[in-house]
C-alpha cells in the first residue's frame, strides 16, 4: 500500500505500519510499499502498541506516523556504541 491511499483511507488519523519495501537515501528512509498494522486516535496508544510488538520482534521496519503528513519523512539515524538486546 502507498502513504497516499493511507491517507486517503484513514484520514487525522495515527497508523502504526511495517515497511515492506524501502531503501536508505540521502539521510532517509523513503518507504515504497508499507502494510498497515494498526489504526489510532491518540499517538501515545500508538507508540504503545510500537513499543510493544518492537520489544518482541526488532528486525521488523515499523513505523508511526499521522495521516496529516502528506509525505513520508522519516531520518535515519546513526548509533554509535553498544546497543543491548532484550
Amino acid at each position: 500500500m502507498k502513504w497516499s491511499e493511507v491517507r486517503e483511507n484513514h484520514p487525522n488519523k495515527w497508523i502504526l505500519f511495517e515497511a515492506m519495501e524501502a531503501y536508505s537515501k540521502d539521510g532517509q528512509r523513503i518507504v515504497d510499499d508499507l502494510s498497515i498494522i494498526d489504526i489510532f486516535d491518540e499517538g501515545r496508544d500508538a507508540l504503545k502498541e510500537y513499543a510493544e510488538k518492537h520489544k518482541k520482534d526488532k528486525s521488523r521496519e515499523m513505523y508511526v506516523y499521522h495521516t496529516n503528513n502528506k509525505e513520508l519523512m522519516i531520518g535515519e539515524r546513526s548509533w554509535i556504541g553498544v546497543r543491548s538486546y532484550g
